[in-house]
């Protein structure tokens, strides 16, 4: 293990030692959230789940699984299992060690599907209704693929030999090994994501046709037109999944795995045509290889990281239809490529994605990275100082990451004593990134069921949000709105870290958890008229004790209306899922649990500024959903399922319709409870 291998090993333990009063298992569960952390930020995976068991299958080999992630857009089922050491000077990790991790989260995967693995644990056990949800997943043919990923904090030794071909019927399962120094090259690294490299000569066997543009004067980049077959686009999906996506592209793309009617069809009949008939592609790369073709025509060999900025669904769509055996020999697809510098690389796709998808069907808010709102949060955290949150501290920046790996660039440009000083001026926990701020405010915002929905899917809603109150009122996110933000960072911090403490807490779902104690004590404290003292919070740049052991007591009471799960409501009574419900939000919100009067009085009066229609507002929110098409999505959803009165069905269809929406008291309150009711059935 090298020096800074060794160093940032050392960093990671102390960072998650911070907690080890907590006892038992902790230690390694918080590592395996912090290794997650680090592969969702570099998109391997999104919305990961702690969820740690053990067992033993048919044959009596180990069972095991740390955590696990979803994605129904492109098919694939993550599972994470992990070896922990905490040992100041841990053993290498050998081929031994990383085939016997394997096998264990593969009988995980195995026994779902086809040993009744679930019937070992108690319903109970979250680890129940996983495995009942991987066999759901797998025999449903939505599963096009398994990753198995082996975390750990041991180094990998010299040489790990060859891991045995794993498959479950017709899929197959990959294997990915993320040692300790894996990790610190991907942290290190100053996007936080592996770089992208794709050789196209040597793994599909020829480059990619181009065409230099001809752009006039000195430009800071080049581009070119490009033909790229949709075999290749096709496999590279399903090589690299969402990583190849601009990450506001694969949030609008979300969970959908449909392909485009007008796609299948031209594929099917008319594959020929294809180039033709599609739009085609733009994608952005950070540095590129050419070569000229025996025919004199010049040709793209090679390529580092490739991101696709509009053209997502084409992408998704030839994916699904070559899994659907639709021969993809005679497709091409148009392909605008441009080489972008270093310098502005993250902030240059940001932008090239929102233009090229102004005119199509991805909104300005599903494209929310460059809007004025992170960059006067960006301006205000770089000029606003926050005191020491102890003795003998230094006041310090709450470093706002508008880019991503913007805080890693800056800090590299920094040597010596200059980078120590700068480092103590922007402590690396006091980062804030985009989906931070964005979990913050939703949050407190009462919307819990939306955060649990994943990070890009919260930030896209946030985004709408955000949007909607800065075209009324800029000025209003001024100093004293970032300094809430923080205090609202700093009491979220505390209530993660003090849950998993408790003797009652059963482990696996943290920030669910988290987020519905918060969102719930948010929305009493409004009702009341009262907010916490966030002045207060900032100067101390602590969580009053006063405010977790509420929290805590709040917690508690949650903890089994979360567990609680209607069993019409989510397949297989997955919590993970039925915490993205609005009917979960809703059961929450009505329970019987209030604030202790003691409490209530260590809060202060005052009108909280929200970014959303207040939660009694039902006017506002009402006409909210008319503008993002919900009671268009509502109507679609009530033809199937069938749920409303026919009284409600005929308002929910005029809503759905309607040019303008200026309902009477009367559509008001029955749109209400249309709503409520097809909420209650299972509606998203």
């Amino acid at each position: 293990m090298d020096e800074e291998v060794a160093k940032y090993r050392e960093a990671l333990l102390g960072e998650i030692g911070a907690d080890a009063h907590v006892g038992g298992d902790y230690t390694s569960t918080r590592f395996i959230d912090r290794a997650c952390q680090v592969l969702e930020e570099g998109e391997e995976f999104t919305e990961y789940h702690i969820c740690r068991a053990q067992g033993q299958s048919r044959n009596r080999g180990l069972v095991q699984i740390d955590a696990y992630s979803f994605s129904p857009s492109d098919g694939v089922l993550n599972v994470v299992v992990c070896d922990f050491s905490g040992a100041s000077e841990p053993p290498p990790l050998f081929t031994e060690d990383v085939r016997r991790l394997v096998q264990a989260g593969f009988r995980f995967v195995e026994g779902s599907v086809h040993d009744s693995l679930a019937d070992q644990w108690d319903e109970s056990n979250p680890a129940h209704a996983l495995s009942k949800e991987v066999f759901s997943f797998a025999t449903s043919g939505e599963m096009s693929k398994a990753c198995l990923y082996v975390i750990t904090d041991r180094p990998a030794g010299s040489s790990i030999g060859k891991i045995p071909e794993l498959s479950i019927g017709a899929q197959d399962v990959e294997v990915h090994l993320w040692d300790i120094a894996r990790l610190a090259r991907m942290e290190a690294s100053a996007r936080g994501r592996e770089e992208i490299e794709i050789d196209f000569s040597s793994e599909y066997g020829h480059g990619i046709p181009a065409l230099k543009a001809g752009l006039e004067g000195e430009s800071r980049y080049d581009s070119y037109m490009c033909v790229m077959p949709g075999a290749v686009l096709a496999g590279l999906y399903d090589r690299l999944g969402g990583r190849i996506l601009e990450q506001n592209v694969r949030a609008f793309l979300g969970d959908t795995r449909k392909v485009n009617k007008g796609i299948r069809e031209t594929l099917r009949t008319e594959p020929g045509m294809f180039f033709a008939f599609n739009n085609g592609l733009t994608v952005t790369v950070s540095d590129l290889v050419l070569s000229r073709h025996p025919d004199g025509n010049e040709e793209i060999t090679s390529v580092k990281g490739l991101q696709i900025v509009n053209g997502g669904q084409t992408t998704a769509s030839l994916y699904w239809a070559k899994k659907a055996g639709v021969d993809l020999s005679q497709v091409r697809v148009q392909m605008k490529l441009s080489r972008l510098p270093e310098e502005g690389f993250e902030e240059a796709v940001h932008n090239i994605a929102r233009f090229a998808n102004a005119q199509n069907a991805v909104s300005a808010s599903d494209l929310f990275a460059g809007h004025p709102y992170f960059k006067r949060i960006e301006q205000i955290s770089r000029q606003t100082l926050a005191p020491p949150s102890r003795a003998g501290e230094v006041n310090s920046y709450w470093y706002f990451e508008r880019t991503t790996g913007s805080y890693k660039v800056e800090l590299r440009r920094k040597n010596g004593l200059a980078a120590k000083t700068w480092q103590m001026l922007n402590p690396k926990k006091q980062v804030l990134s985009k989906t931070d701020v964005a979990r913050y405010e939703a949050t407190f915002d009462c919307l819990p069921h939306v955060v649990s929905s994943g990070a890009q899917k919260n930030i896209a809603a946030f985004g709408k949000i955000v949007s909607q109150a800065w075209n009324a009122s800029p000025e209003g996110f001024d100093v004293a709105y970032f300094q809430r933000v923080v205090a609202r960072a700093i009491l979220t911090k505390a209530i993660d870290s003090e849950i998993p403490a408790q003797s009652w807490y059963p482990g696996s779902i943290v920030r669910p958890l988290s987020s519905y104690t918060l969102a719930l004590l948010s929305s009493r404290m409004r009702a009341a008229g009262l907010q916490p003292d966030y002045d207060a919070i900032w100067r101390t740049q602590k969580a009053p004790s006063g405010f977790i052991a509420e929290a805590m007591r709040v917690a508690k009471k949650v903890l089994p209306l979360l567990m609680e799960i209607p069993e019409e409501q989510v397949r297989n009574r997955l919590v993970t899922e039925w915490v993205k419900r609005e009917a979960c939000w809703l059961r929450i919100e009505s329970c019987d649990i209030e604030l202790r009067e003691d409490f209530l009085e260590t809060l202060i009066s005052g009108d909280v500024r929200s970014v959303r229609p207040k939660p009694g507002d039902w006017k506002a929110r009402a006409n909210q959903l008319w503008r993002e098409g919900a009671w268009k999505r509502l109507h679609e959803w009530n033809k199937v399922e069938a749920v409303l009165t026919e009284g409600e069905a005929d308002l929910v269809e005029w809503a759905a319709i309607a040019s303008g929406f200026s309902p009477n008291k009367f559509r008001l309150t029955k749109l209400k409870e249309a709503w409520g009711r097809a909420t209650a059935r299972g509606f998203v």
